[in-house]
């Protein structure tokens, strides 16, 4: 390189040993080709440099990127947990406007719609758990139990309405014979020579829908007697007067009349009598065999009457 110079070898080596061999010198064309190397060596190292910078950047993106789609998969689990309880809200509040809108067209006390739909409710969860052991959707689940529940309330309630206009009389005279003319023959007589001198109520054909016997005949007993009125005025006369029942005609004597009452209904006066049994054992020592515990009324409005045998000593 010192040659390019006109520098001798004598020369070159002195000055570079007093100049501590730090001394550098060039030519005009090996400057330029050294600088030039040098110029690269420099480039690549920024390239260098802002490659690794861009990778760092990919990596801290990347790894942003694992983050929010973590976070975008528990967000739409939630998401869609969240329809799915805003769609039955939806439709229980659907539900419960028709059911609503039910009850408005059923004449019958509150107390025995709740009744109804709480018993169908509860006969209805036997096949609702087996459903839901087949994997059948929550939705479907809740429609099932209201429509069943519904179901049975509308199909008592249209018994309660068949029952409304009927009496059911007991130990009537039941003709001792097995011509089934000749016993209802008889009963339509009885009946009509009751309702004419005991309640001075005269009937005409038409007045009484339907008259039978309940149970299989007996000829040893007679059978409660059922007889359904056309118009529901007929009964409540009936019903609002069965003090008349104590009177001297013979033939009358011992009758029993009461409503036509649905199972439920029966069920729920026998167990008002038992509460009225133990709370008379309860507040007095007189024995509860010494009385007679009636309920009266319907419905809401049914209560229970304590009435002292008249055998029994005061």
């Amino acid at each position: 390189m010192w040659t390019a110079l006109a520098i001798s070898d004598d020369m070159y080596d002195k000055l570079v040993s007093e100049a501590g061999r730090s001394l550098r010198r060039f030519c005009d064309q090996c400057e330029n080709a050294v600088m030039q190397k040098a110029c690269i060596a420099e480039c690549h190292s920024d390239k260098f440099d802002q490659l690794i910078s861009t990778t760092e950047k990919l990596v801290d993106k990347y790894a942003s990127v694992e983050r929010r789609l973590a976070d975008k998969c528990d967000v739409e689990k939630v998401d869609k947990i969240e329809a799915r309880i805003n769609g039955l809200e939806e439709k229980m509040l659907r539900l419960e406007g028709d059911l609503a809108q039910r009850d408005q067209c059923i004449s019958s006390p509150i107390e025995k719609r709740l009744c109804a739909l709480e018993s169908g409710l509860t006969t209805a969860a036997g096949s609702i758990d087996r459903k839901f052991d087949h994997g059948v959707p929550d939705e479907d689940l809740i429609k099932c139990a209201v429509e069943e529940g519904v179901k049975r309330k509308t199909e008592e309630e249209k018994e309660l309405e068949a029952r409304k206009n009927n009496v059911i009389m007991f130990r009537i005279f039941e003709k001792k014979t097995e011509d089934v003319k000749q016993r209802r023959d008889s009963d339509v007589t009885f009946v009509k020579d009751l309702l004419d001198c005991v309640f001075d109520m005269k009937i005409v054909d038409g007045d009484v829908a339907r008259m039978y016997r309940l149970g299989q005949w007996d000829e040893n007993k007679p059978r409660p007697l059922l007889v359904s009125f056309r118009d529901a005025d007929m009964k409540e006369r009936i019903m609002s007067n069965l003090r008349n029942l104590k009177q001297p005609i013979e033939k009358f004597r011992g009758i029993g009349i009461s409503h036509d009452l649905h199972p439920k209904e029966r069920q729920e006066r026998k167990r008002l009598v038992e509460a009225a049994n133990l709370e008379h054992a309860d507040v007095s020592d007189d024995g509860v065999e010494n009385f007679k515990f009636i309920v009266v009324g319907r419905g809401s409005r049914q209560r229970v009457l304590k009435i002292r045998k008249q055998n029994s000593t005061a």
